[in-house]
């Protein structure tokens, strides 16, 4: 399988590590052991033979000789006694290539023209090795001439079947065999061993890796040994050691940079490639009207909008700053600048600074000191009974699902204020339609989330949102529905 031009390495089979140890001791003592055992194999054969032909070629001579010295009617029976004592086929032929005597085949024909008697009958020892056309079995011939002429011109001709001289063979081999197979299980033995060794300290080096890469910086492989594992463990826990401390020093770098930011006079929002705000001060959020729970959504819009993103681009190309004109809610737009900030060895920061100050607004914001945290139950209490003569004016039922026992923050009964001005505005929408406001309440991280099956209408949610927004909460109207966010205490 090919991807982007190259070999998909993960198309490939996994083979364990014993497996691989074991396949190489194997192939290991393949190379160095098969050639030499097929080699010795087949040397001791054509060695075996050779010795069975010359203890053959002697036996004959031997043979030749003593019956040389017996009357020729004698000869046939101490031919019978050689085959008897020596275990292999005798042959007493005539000179003339008939056959005397034969100790296991009668009624042979002539073998004038057998190369081993041709061979006697010229003066020496003749030997061959082929299949007996009487027997059908593979011997060894060897040949002697019984004296020089007359009546003693014979040839005593001695045969062993080649079995015999490879059985030799067969055991050794077999004895070769039981070796190789012993060397086999001890290279299995030694690949278990050695897996033994490499696989647990490799698996705890993985297992550090892959705590490395899930956040863990507190993982460590524990691996030390005098060796490549024990290089590669070492290597694992100075880079968690590294990593930790590169990111105590982002850490303090961001919290640095915070403030810096903070104490800019002009708007300033600084961003992260992947779009989240690192820093934020104030002066962006009065001049970007970023306030209530839709101050993230704000700004994740700001910055995947296309023009941010064509100021970037040209920021990041040319390396100085681009100007950019952010539009503002009430229709406006604010002058800015983009830079983009690179950092060695870690991905830049992009940088949105206002060129002026925003103008001083006048404030809603409570003293620090009148804000206090209150049960929401009792808030919603309180609303309730604030609301009453409004609900029963329009015939309109209250009915507020399971509400949560969390505090919220409240400053000057501005809570309570807002959530009866949302239920009589509500009831006062639903009166002659419907005769229950339903209201459904939920906790969404540090704010308690207020849903309204009615709209209050515009000039109430105008009286709502400066008693909320200043104090952390909001609200909004879509589809006909209101929905107040009250901040967490």
């Amino acid at each position: 399988m090919a991807r982007n031009g190259l070999f998909d390495l993960r198309a490939r089979p996994r083979i364990p590590l014993p497996a691989k140890l074991f396949l190489s001791y194997l192939l290991l003592l393949a190379v160095a052991a098969l050639p030499t055992f097929i080699y010795v194999r087949a040397r001791l054969d054509s060695d075996l033979i050779g010795d069975a032909t010359q203890e053959l070629s002697g036996v004959a001579r031997r043979g030749a000789a003593a019956l040389l010295e017996l009357p020729v009617a004698e000869r046939p029976g101490r031919a019978r006694d050689l085959a008897l004592m020596t275990g292999d086929r005798v042959t007493l032929i005539a000179g003339g290539g008939q056959v005397i005597y034969d100790s296991e085949v009668r009624d042979l024909g002539s073998h004038a023209d057998r190369p081993e008697v041709i061979a006697a009958l010229a003066g020496s020892i003749g030997t061959a090795q082929r299949k007996s056309e009487s027997t059908h079995a593979e011997l060894i011939y060897a040949a002697a001439r019984l004296g020089a002429a007359g009546d003693d011109l014979a040839v005593l001709r001695v045969a062993r079947p080649l079995s015999r001289v490879r059985s030799a063979t067969a055991e050794l081999t077999g004895f070769a065999r039981n070796v190789q197979a012993a060397a086999v299980s001890v290279a299995l033995l030694l690949s278990l061993v050695a897996a033994a060794q490499f696989v647990r300290p490799l698996r705890r080096v993985v297992a550090a890796a892959q705590a490395l890469g899930g956040g863990d910086l507190a993982a460590r492989s524990g691996v030390d040994g005098n060796d490549e594992v024990g290089d590669v463990g070492r290597v694992i826990d100075s880079l968690a050691t590294e990593m930790r401390r590169r990111l105590a020093n982002a850490g303090s770098g961001d919290a640095v940079l915070a403030q810096l930011v903070d104490a800019l006079p002009v708007p300033c929002v600084v961003f992260e490639v992947t779009g989240e705000v690192l820093a934020l001060n104030g002066a962006a959020r009065t001049a970007l009207r970023l306030e209530g729970p839709n101050a993230s959504r704000r700004l994740k819009e700001l910055a995947s909008s296309p023009e941010f993103e064509r100021a970037l681009a040209v920021a990041e190309g040319d390396g100085e700053p681009e100007a950019l004109d952010v539009p503002l809610a009430d229709g406006g737009a604010m002058r800015a600048h983009v830079h983009v900030l690179k950092r060695p060895g870690t991905a830049p920061l992009y940088v949105l600074v206002g060129v002026e100050a925003p103008v001083a607004l006048a404030t809603t914001l409570p003293p620090v000191d009148a804000v206090v945290p209150r049960p929401f139950l009792e808030v919603m209490s309180a609303a309730r009974g604030e609301a009453g003569a409004a609900l029963d004016k329009a015939g309109v039922g209250l009915e507020v699902s399971d509400a949560p026992g969390v505090l919220v923050a409240d400053a000057a009964d501005r809570v309570p204020r807002a959530l009866a001005l949302a239920l009589g505005g509500c009831a006062q929408a639903l009166s002659g339609r419907a005769s229950t406001l339903c209201v459904d309440v939920k906790i969404e991280g540090t704010t308690v989330r207020l849903a309204f099956d009615g709209d209050p209408g515009k000039d109430t949610v105008a009286q709502i949102r400066p008693l909320l927004e200043p104090i952390g909460g909001g609200v909004s109207v879509q589809g006909g529905e209101a929905t107040l966010w009250l901040p967490r205490a």
